[in-house]
């Protein structure tokens, strides 16, 4: 389930993601977008990100990775359906193949959620 519109890689440690949401996508119900969405909205965002890196790379294949941790995350208010988001992701340390992401959510300029999750991203020689 890809829950990005579009992407735009802003340097190699920090990109932006786009979401619209409608009534008929998954997680909108009464109105409002649930906030574990955006929980999503950064792990994609994380993983195109990653794949952006891959596009020139003529033998890789995508990256592998997997969202491990949720270090904290507070949502600061409703985001109605039929509304636009903006995703922005910061990569904020390294501790092996254990990456912190910083993630915040816009709604116009307004923030909505933030928070920090840690993925798992396996050097590429350990993948089969």
């Amino acid at each position: 389930m890809v829950m990005l519109d579009g992407y735009e890689k802003l340097s190699e440690i920090c990109g932006r993601a786009q979401k619209h949401f409608t009534a008929q996508d998954y997680g909108c119900s009464g109105g409002v977008v649930s906030q574990g969405i955006f929980i999503e909205c950064i792990a994609q965002t994380v993983a195109a990100h990653h794949g952006y890196r891959q596009l020139n790379n003529s033998a890789g294949s995508p990256a592998v990775g997997m969202l491990v941790a949720i270090d904290y995350f507070k949502y600061f208010q409703p985001v109605p359906e039929d509304s636009t988001i903006n995703i922005h992701i910061e990569k904020t340390d390294k501790i092996g193949p254990f990456h912190l992401i910083k993630g915040t959510i816009f709604l116009r300029e307004e923030i909505v959620a933030r928070g920090q999750i840690k993925i798992f991203h396996p050097p590429q020689d350990d993948i089969e």
